[in-house]
């Protein structure tokens, strides 16, 4: 995703800047008062990144302003265009930082608890206004006696059953600003005692998958380098976790006994088959993926998220084949999906915002005929959501944010809260 300048009638385009990697994202521009300038706010491997102040005529790659390192969501400039002002994350949560352009230091005009983000810069220059407030998000079970809540603090998300269906694996956001693939802590709750406790501490995992049998978790870290790698550990933590050797990569999963699917970036994102010794590294398909997701009970199949073909630009959720079949779309949009254990039913999220991690959306509970792996998917895929909700048998559920459980009867879900008022802050 690029920031473009063309004629009212789109005439004459020209790229103002263009991120140098395959999937990241400059997703908003903010043009200085005398022309020259952008503000760029942009996204890297699904984290946002700081703000970057660009030139608007060139190909210079410009230069990060703001908190050294600060993820950075909004900008502004003050009218005289002497200020840039942002919404960054230097450590505990999003204030309102402002530097001199363009070679002062940054400093923080807004703190607390709260967090704050937007800024409507008043023409004269005297005040802003930004969005104050606090998001939260729990994660809960639903079962045949109701609703009940599992994770007793932080921003909770992603729940996974063990498939004994005793315990409840969840990630806690810590540090990141985009929860789908931001480092975040991997917790685990004893749904018969109730008691809650982090899994690996000290690591922050982008994302995990549980072996079959539930003793085994493979997940994604980040190191020092920004590099994503693949890690294996025991759920009973008898052993240390092990690093795969020669594996970068990220969302992994587990497949049958021994192989684990991940996607890699290197240029790009592909679906992977690869041992759990790291080797033996197989691409499965061609055409490039954006994520990947689950793989189906008999290993025969990959959901991912990614263009059908090549040259397309609309992503889909889409079925992989293993076993050289051609590629089955299911819906248009950013989609996930895995399987009910007993593989009677897919369950298929269909997200609100991609990076909100399915904190917006519902998910379409799909029958599985007797014998087979998929639903009924008609050819080319669902032509929309509505088609899919109108699938004979299936249920809806209203979050996006669902994990099956043992039963078709039973399951997590997270559920996320914003409380928010507009203020103004008059600037000194």
């Amino acid at each position: 995703m690029a920031i473009v300048t063309a004629t009212e009638s789109r005439a004459e385009a020209r790229d103002v800047y263009v991120p140098p990697q395959e999937r990241a994202m400059a997703h908003r521009s903010y043009l200085s008062p005398d022309g020259n300038s952008v503000l760029v706010v942009e996204m890297g491997n699904g984290e946002w990144l700081p703000c970057r102040a660009i030139a608007f005529k060139g190909n210079s790659a410009g230069k990060q302003v703001g908190p050294a390192g600060a993820p950075c969501t909004n900008a502004a400039w003050s009218p005289d265009g002497r200020w840039i002002y942002l919404s960054a994350h230097a450590g505990d949560n999003f204030h309102i930082w402002r530097q001199t352009f363009p070679d002062g230091q940054p400093e923080q005009i807004t703190s607390g608890p709260t967090e704050e983000e937007g800024i409507a810069m008043d023409p004269d220059g005297g005040s802003f206004i930004t969005s104050v407030g606090l998001r939260q998000r729990t994660v809960s079970i639903r079962n045949e006696h109701g609703e009940h809540q599992i994770s007793v603090e932080g921003y909770a998300y992603f729940p996974r059953f063990s498939p004994d269906g005793k315990k409840l694996y969840y990630r806690i956001l810590k540090g990141g600003t985009s929860p789908f693939l931001g480092p975040s802590e991997l917790w685990v709750a004893d749904l018969a005692s109730g008691h809650n406790e982090p899994l690996l501490p000290g690591l922050s995992v982008t994302s995990y998958n549980l072996s079959r049998d539930g003793r085994r978790v493979v997940f994604s870290a980040v190191d020092a380098d920004g590099k994503s790698h693949i890690w294996l550990a025991s759920t009973d933590r008898r052993s240390p976790p092990r690093r795969l050797p020669n594996v970068e990569g990220d969302m992994p999963v587990f497949g049958l006994p021994g192989e684990l699917f991940h996607a890699v970036e290197g240029g790009g994102s592909f679906a992977f088959r690869v041992q759990e010794d790291g080797t033996g590294k197989q691409k499965l398909v061609s055409q490039q993926i954006s994520e990947l997701h689950s793989v189906s009970p008999d290993a025969q199949w990959l959901i991912a998220n990614g263009a059908l073909t090549a040259g397309e630009s609309d992503i889909s959720a889409m079925v992989l084949s293993m076993t050289g079949s051609s590629s089955i779309k299911i819906l248009n949009g950013f989609c996930i999906a895995q399987w009910q254990p007993d593989s009677r039913f897919l369950y298929l999220s269909v997200l609100r915002g991609m990076q909100s991690a399915g904190a917006y959306g519902k998910t379409y509970v799909l029958p599985v005929p007797r014998g087979k792996m998929l639903p009924d998917i008609p050819a080319g895929g669902f032509p929309s959501e509505a088609a899919v909700a109108a699938l004979p048998g299936v249920r809806v559920i209203d979050s996006a944010d669902v994990a099956p459980g043992p039963a078709p009867d039973i399951y997590a879900f997270s559920r996320q809260t914003i409380h928010r008022n507009l203020y103004r802050v008059p600037i000194r």
